[in-house]
């Protein structure tokens, strides 16, 4: 009889301990994933080239190169062992940045990385991506409404993604 007792009693406390987590986490805004993925470019992360992913993710526009850009990628830059983990770092004096797509000509998948920012945002920016094989990877800006581009050669020992 105590062993159910006691049981049952762990059970109401578990399940008690539970869904007072699940509420803290809800109220905070934490736990929103319609939010969260209600922007998500889908098109664009499944085009199968850089054009099309830009057009899904960009639309139609002029796009410039920019020498107020500065990418790197690689470590040291232009070069990575294990395309599985390239870290890539992008800066820029561009005003009111308002995206930042990282993408990589040979992956199977060119978009690598899409970022909408707001004036929270400092940069520069670092992340890591994924590299096939040598290819060239595009960095591109929108600020202001105009699209900005620099491009990278990249060296690739170990392929990152199949």
């Amino acid at each position: 009889m105590t062993d159910t007792l006691n049981q049952q009693r762990r059970t109401v406390l578990k399940n008690a301990l539970s869904a007072s987590t699940i509420a803290l986490v809800a109220a905070s805004g934490l736990l929103v994933p319609q939010r969260l993925l209600a922007h998500w470019p889908k098109d664009a992360f499944n085009a199968a080239t850089v054009e099309d992913a830009l057009l899904a993710l960009l639309g139609e526009a002029e796009v410039a190169t920019a020498p107020q850009i500065s990418f790197k990628v690689g470590s040291p830059p232009s070069y990575a062992v294990n395309g599985a983990s390239v870290p890539i770092q992008i800066e820029s004096k561009l005003k009111n940045i308002e995206r930042i797509a990282v993408l990589v000509e040979k992956n199977p998948f060119p978009l690598a990385m899409s970022l909408e920012l707001n004036s929270a945002v400092k940069l520069p920016f670092k992340s890591m991506i994924k590299i096939r094989e040598d290819s060239v990877v595009i960095a591109i800006i929108r600020a202001e409404g105009k699209l900005y581009k620099t491009t990278r050669f990249v060296e690739v020992d170990i392929g990152g993604c199949g």
